[in-house]
């Protein structure tokens, strides 16, 4: 059994603890998780997901997952506001940083209540467990410390799982295991 395996074992054993559903137990810190996963175990996470949220549901658990896909949703906001065509035509022309500060300030991605974390917000409510996923796909243009810098302030009564292609040790991220991302330290390790 691998690493991704077993951390995703340890996620459903954690999905029907009550403490973890009720975020109790934390020392009063936001109930947000990382499962980092090596990469090349992508359809291994995507095949136990679909399983999860299968199996675990409201019926089964009393709470409900929901699963949101941060690159879905960039796109579904970015056509929303009718310039998905232009963003693409933007990397073409100006290249993928430009690319990435311009639809952080589109989104507002610096602001607690930015458009990712409102979108989010929305949907759910105190009975949910949210998994975010995407994260990998949207990586470049926004990264998942400032979605989870940002969310944390907003989202704070529900239980939040990052599903993250990469390497997480309670302080940094490395997305791909390589990419240094900013220091995050206020998620839980799922390992």
């Amino acid at each position: 059994m691998s690493s991704t395996e077993t951390k995703l074992d340890h996620l459903k054993e954690k999905i029907q603890n009550s403490e973890f559903q009720n975020n109790q137990g934390l020392s009063n810190e936001v109930s947000y998780y990382i499962l980092a996963y090596n990469p090349k175990d992508y359809l291994i996470v995507r095949k136990e997901l679909n399983n999860i949220e299968h199996v675990y549901t409201k019926d089964t658990i009393g709470y409900e997952i929901k699963e949101f896909n941060v690159y879905q949703i960039m796109w579904r906001l970015l056509e929303e506001r009718g310039i998905k065509d232009a963003v693409i035509e933007m990397e073409k022309r100006d290249g993928i940083d430009y690319l990435s500060e311009q639809i952080n300030n589109v989104l507002r991605m610096t602001n607690s209540d930015n458009e990712l974390v409102q979108y989010i917000e929305e949907r759910i409510n105190p009975d949910t467990i949210v998994f975010l996923t995407g994260i990998g796909q949207i990586y470049p243009l926004i990264r998942a410390h400032k979605i989870l810098n940002t969310m944390h302030q907003i989202i704070s009564n529900v239980p939040v799982v990052l599903f993250y292609p990469g390497k997480y040790d309670s302080l940094s991220l490395s997305m791909f295991g390589e990419l240094k991302e900013d220091n995050y330290y206020r998620a839980f390790q799922i390992n």
